[in-house]
């Protein structure tokens, strides 16, 4: 495990984002055979609060004992 709670809050965010395109792209590409478009504010934006959001719940909030 990863002591740095940074450290590991950045990791976090690389995969989160790198899996949400993923997904996305299979999505839109095999199920509603759309083809795959980028978008700034639906691709990065959108994608990045989520991230940000659930890393800051998961890893750099003070937990109280």
């Amino acid at each position: 495990m990863i002591k740095n709670k940074y450290v590991a809050f950045c990791i976090f965010l690389v995969l989160f984002f790198a899996l949400w395109q993923l997904l996305d792209f299979l999505y839109t590409t095999f199920i509603t055979r759309i083809g795959y478009q980028f978008s700034p504010i639906i691709d990065l934006v959108v994608p990045l609060a989520v991230a940000i959001t659930v890393g800051w719940l998961l890893f750099l909030r003070n937990k109280k004992k």
